[in-house]
């Protein structure tokens, strides 16, 4: 069998090229989520914000160019000794501060005052408060604790501490002059043309004491009694303030009346300068109550001798009133306490009848306001060269 020669030779198939392969896309790395930044701020926030020099932190606020922690390490808000003293009188209980003595109170006042007086807070600060409060360690120690709180530029600093009090029993000055005998003046209780009475030298003499109280309680440290003498014409009474004297004797006066006389003694120098006691003279007026008394026609019973004379007129039972400067040349006739018992033998409208405790006759003699004795009984009787008075 003959092959067809047309049949198509089978050539070797040509080799093509390989087509080129495109290279597969580069996978991209994923991307990185960055947080997102603050938003700057801006204005004024942005200008607010700032650098310490000091510690090289952004701070908001500053204290002085720096940051409030570094200005807090090196401000010291009060200085307080650890140990303090306080001085204390035993007998008055006084404190000496700020260089005198004074009524401070308490042991534990008389602590915190101490402590009070020797804080230093610093100059810096405002809107200070400081709180102290004293626990007693002793009778005589006692520990102090201290809270105190400022601003500097609207920032608030705080410090609290403690001190130890301790408390020293000393005299004071004027317990030092009481207890020595001090004395500036010298008061001469006695009463004008007659003996002064022991009733009326133990009123006096509590006069005294009440406005020497007064005195002290005002301030005068002085205004204490050294010594009182009583004899029989009044009493002497030392004190250690001629000031407290003058109160004294104007007290009387106003209570039962009288006058007052001042006269000066010198009794050293001081500082330089003459030291001179005091003397008053003090006397009650010349008559008292109870006194019976002749003036100006009148013969009056006195209730009350002070600065106004207050009494009764016997002769006609009205009251009888008049200032002690205008009751002058007054004739004393005597005290109601000489009066004598009569026996009342009638009473008629305006008189009554007595039998004269003397002669024993029968008298009629002036009826008193509101008289309500019955015949027969004994009433007490005044007589005088005037005339027989009824109390």
């Amino acid at each position: 069998m003959i092959q067809n020669t047309n049949q198509t030779e089978q050539k070797d198939p040509v080799k093509k090229k390989p087509e080129k392969q495109e290279k597969p896309a580069k996978q991209e790395k994923p991307v990185k989520q960055v947080k997102p930044e603050k938003p700057e701020k801006t204005g004024r926030e942005a200008a607010a914000m700032t650098v310490c020099p000091e510690c090289g932190k952004n701070t908001e606020k500053t204290v002085r160019n720096v940051c409030p922690e570094c200005f807090g390490k090196k401000l010291n808000v009060f200085e307080l000794p650890p140990v303090l003293h306080a001085r204390v009188c035993p007998r008055c209980g006084s404190h000496y501060y700020k260089s005198k003595w004074e009524d401070m109170g308490t042991p534990e006042e008389v602590a915190v005052l101490t402590a009070e007086e020797n804080i230093g807070v610093a100059d810096i600060l405002t809107n200070v408060s400081v709180g102290m409060h004293a626990h007693p360690r002793s009778p005589y120690i006692f520990d102090v604790l201290v809270d105190v709180k400022g601003e500097v530029d609207g920032v608030t600093y705080d410090k609290d501490s403690k001190t130890e009090v301790r408390v020293k029993r000393e005299a004071c000055d004027m317990c030092s002059r009481r207890a020595g005998g001090y004395f500036e003046g010298i008061i001469q209780i006695r009463a004008n043309n007659r003996t002064i009475t022991k009733e009326e030298v133990v009123q006096c003499l509590k006069l005294v004491e009440e406005t020497m109280l007064v005195q002290l309680k005002k301030g005068d440290k002085l205004a204490f009694v050294t010594d009182t003498i009583t004899f029989k014409d009044g009493a002497d009474v030392y004190i250690g303030s001629s000031k407290a004297g003058r109160h004294v004797c104007k007290h009387i006066i106003e209570s039962k009346g009288g006058t007052m006389a001042e006269s000066y003694t010198l009794a050293g120098m001081k500082d330089g300068r003459d030291v001179y006691r005091t003397t008053f003279a003090m006397k009650l007026p010349e008559f008292k109550k109870d006194d019976v008394v002749y003036f100006e026609d009148k013969v009056i019973e006195i209730k009350n001798c002070g600065k106004r004379v207050t009494g009764i007129n016997l002769m006609n039972s009205s009251n009888f009133f008049i200032d002690i400067e205008h009751f002058k040349n007054a004739k004393l006739l005597g005290n109601t306490a000489d009066a004598k018992d009569a026996v009342l033998v009638a009473v008629e409208e305006n008189g009554i009848q007595i039998l004269d405790p003397e002669t024993f006759e029968t008298v009629t003699i002036k009826k008193p306001m509101l008289f309500s004795a019955l015949p027969g009984s004994e009433i007490k009787v005044f007589k005088t060269e005037y005339g027989i008075f009824a109390l």
